[in-house]
């Protein structure tokens, strides 16, 4: 029989299957069985990690079919561009600064969608502008509605995301 087993990487092999590293009782079995067990353990979580990444890829499919119904009613609503869409989409799902500096990658991950999914340069495009505004309300020192509404000031509804449509 021909062993494809590498012990040198079965716990990396084991996390991408399982999401967790080996236990001890894992190891255990591993280190005290014979190559033939070993193979057979291997076979076992390469089997699993298909499943695994099947089951991602269904996911990922799912979410980005959710956006992009996302999309077609924020279109529906008024959206005349995917961009303006888009950033409604932000508006509506509370993203913040923190999101918009971690870009395209963030958003992706908050809807679970791939990190290569179609929108990545829009997404990414939305994410500049609408950070830029942000930037540029901080380095005048612009205070946020909370710290009008503190003070008692006038409070002009205002979102950067929304702002930076133009």
């Amino acid at each position: 029989m021909a062993y494809t087993f590498d012990s040198n990487i079965v716990s990396d092999l084991h996390k991408d299957a399982r999401g967790f590293r080996p236990t001890e009782y894992f190891w255990e079995e591993w280190t005290q069985c014979g190559d033939d067990n070993r193979q057979a353990m291997w076979d076992g979580l390469l089997a699993e990690f298909n499943d695994t990444v099947a089951a991602e890829r269904e996911a990922e499919a799912a979410a980005l079919a959710n956006f992009e119904s996302q999309l077609k009613a924020m279109k529906r609503s008024g959206a005349e561009t995917t961009q303006q869409a888009i950033k409604w989409i932000f508006h509506a799902e509370k993203l913040d600064r923190y999101d918009l500096q971690y870009g395209a990658d963030a958003v992706a991950y908050h809807f679970g969608m791939s990190y290569q999914n179609p929108y990545r340069a829009v997404i990414q495009e939305c994410c500049d502008q609408a950070l830029a505004v942000v930037q540029e309300e901080e380095r005048c020192g612009r205070s946020s509605e909370a710290e009008r509404l503190a003070s008692n000031q006038k409070v002009e509804i205002s979102n950067p995301i929304l702002r930076s449509n133009l």
